[in-house]
């Protein structure tokens, strides 16, 4: 069940976030959800959901700037959209190393070094996030 599972994730996170914030090491902790794959808004034949594109990723901790969504929402959900090939598979507007990348640069990384972490993300220069993007 989605709700009871979503209950025990806002638990552990919430005991360790107080554990951390006791030992005054909230500013320094990140943590990061992400899904290893998108699902396609359209069911199958099992009344499930198939692998598709564009997955989701949840940042927290006490330096992440939060409330906010990074990259383009679809503008309709509808296989008549641009962003949705058919069976409601939603092409990505972001790739995962735009947010990594940021990310490891916040960890200790030079920003030298970020092509060898994320070797991929040369391909977004024009759109890349910084640290300051995601970080107080």
């Amino acid at each position: 069940n989605l709700n009871t599972n979503l209950e025990s994730l806002d638990n552990a996170i919430g005991a360790f976030s107080k554990d951390m914030k006791a030992k005054s090491l909230w500013d320094s902790t990140t943590i990061i959800q992400s899904s290893e794959f998108g699902r396609s808004l359209e069911p199958n034949g099992g009344d499930g959901t198939d692998h598709a594109w564009g997955g989701n990723y949840m940042m927290m901790g006490g330096s992440v700037k939060g409330g906010k969504i990074h990259g383009k929402y679809p503008a309709t959900l509808t296989t008549d959209g641009p962003d949705i090939l058919e069976r409601g598979r939603i092409i990505p507007t972001m790739s995962w190393e735009e947010i990594m990348g940021p990310v490891a640069e916040w960890a200790g990384v030079s920003p030298d070094s970020i092509v060898d972490v994320c070797p991929n993300i040369k391909a977004f220069e024009s759109v890349r996030m910084s640290v300051t993007d995601l970080f107080e």
